[in-house]
């Protein structure tokens, strides 16, 4: 067989090998995100290159903008042509990108080499999800997605592990793209061998399987609600107001994490006076302890077969927390303490975000299990819109009234999520999935 016909299953992996391949996928959604990632960088490069905090953020909303009509076009060429061909050809192209970071000097440059790669890293992006979906079919669906979010998650927690451990040694941004770039090739080389693709045939018998499940819950689609085309998906899928609660809710509740996602350690420094390396170690606390708690709180909802009040419980603690942090920005926060609590709020919104992503594919399935997907792609499309004017509204924010302001804006968000859950109905998780199981030559 050639190399590319001896990396397709033609039946589902077992024991071991079946957990084996979700490791490799779950560690390349995370370097898909890790080579993007420049927070920890900010306050080094952007006065090197004599890039404004204003304009980074413009170019953050250009870039998003780029990556959500390039993941329009890459989802459908990873169900055409197989999820692992995208990722080994969008990996191998960013890592070489990632090593023409070096040559950026000015503003041009930093926008030609940076705009190809927000093009690249959408075009992966449903190959990804599409992929975790592919070697978890059986793992209950909190804990499924919990592992999906460890991807972008995981890459903050190591991009600022490496920058706060790095810095005090190097001291420059350049010396983070070597770094970044020769970790990405040894991530790289055992997914390009040993990560396997499922034959078109092998994913039609799993979606099968998975039919047959909704039909034994008596959710089989009838034929009249299959869509006729994107518009009608959309026109059925907006007119229930509890998609746009959840929808709406958890854009509003995500926006300290989109602000700590792009400028967590610049906050860090801005409002504590930290050094980049301290302000990366902060951050990096933060991601680890979310990156954690995400499956852990995954298998306790799924445990504890409930959705909703895990979700609330969650978010009322990140708002007492930010109660007590809020008014200390700009004080002098001793490391220990900013660590116990920048980890504590990783937890929190941990906590807060798994429920609500297994409520919210339940929902779409009691709206029309036909709907599942374009359901996903409406709440792509809010989230990016929001961290696309967030991104430069927080520097407008921070720069008039300070970080502590724009963090009284996420805790808004977060009560707008805390109403929109009370107002959604409860969801019970399924439990029934033996019906759900591929047949004998495709379990796990």
């Amino acid at each position: 067989m050639t190399f590319s016909e001896r990396r397709v299953l033609h039946e589902y992996p077992r024991g071991a090998h079946r957990w084996t391949l979700l490791l490799l996928t779950v560690i390349a959604t995370i370097l898909a995100s890790y080579e993007f990632q420049l927070a920890p960088l900010l306050s080094l490069m952007l006065p090197a290159i004599h890039m404004t905090k204003a304009a980074y953020s413009l170019f953050v909303a250009f870039a998003v903008a780029l990556a959500m009509v390039s993941a329009y076009f890459g989802g459908p060429l990873a169900d055409r042509y197989g999820r692992v061909l995208i990722i080994d050809a969008g990996l191998a192209a960013v890592t070489a990108l990632v090593f023409a970071n070096l040559l950026i000097s000015n503003i041009a440059t930093f926008v030609l080499i940076r705009t190809p790669m927000a093009i690249i890293g959408g075009l992966m992006a449903g190959a990804g999800a599409a992929l975790v979906r592919d070697m978890s079919p059986r793992l209950s669906r909190a804990l499924a997605f919990g592992l999906f979010t460890i991807g972008p998650v995981g890459a903050n927690f190591l991009a600022n592990f490496i920058a706060g451990e790095t810095l005090p040694i190097f001291h420059s941004w350049q010396s983070q793209m070597w770094i970044t770039g020769c970790l990405a090739i040894v991530l790289y080389l055992p997914i390009l061998f040993f990560l396997k693709d499922l034959s078109p045939a092998l994913r039609l018998q799993i979606f099968k399987s998975e039919i047959a499940a909704l039909q034994s819950e008596g959710r089989l689609p009838a034929a009249s609600e299959l869509p006729s085309s994107t518009r009608d998906a959309f026109a059925r899928l907006i007119k229930h107001s509890e998609v746009w609660l959840l929808v709406i809710g958890v854009v509003a509740n995500l926006t300290l994490y989109f602000t700590i996602t792009t400028f967590g350690p610049l906050m860090f420094t801005e409002a504590f006076h930290y050094s980049p390396s301290d302000a990366a170690s902060m951050n990096y606390k933060f991601w680890l302890a979310n990156m954690v708690v995400l499956v852990l709180t995954g298998i306790v909802s799924d445990r504890m077969g409930t959705r909703k009040p895990i979700a609330i419980f969650g978010t009322v603690l990140a708002l007492a927390l930010l109660a007590w942090w809020v008014p200390r920005f700009g004080t002098t926060i001793s490391r220990p303490t900013m660590s116990l609590a920048a980890s504590a709020l990783g937890c929190f919104l941990a906590i807060g975000y798994v429920p609500w992503a297994a409520q919210f594919s339940e929902t779409l399935e009691d709206v029309s299990p036909a709907l599942q997907a374009t359901g996903w792609a409406f709440f792509g499309i809010v989230a990016r819109a929001w961290a696309g004017i967030s991104a430069p509204l927080s520097i407008k924010v921070a720069a008039s009234h300070g970080w502590d302001a724009w963090v009284k804006v996420a805790m808004v968000g977060m009560m707008i999520y805390i109403v929109a859950m009370l107002l959604t109905r409860p969801h019970r998780s399924v439990h029934p999935v033996s019906a759900a199981q591929p047949q004998r030559r495709a379990t796990a």
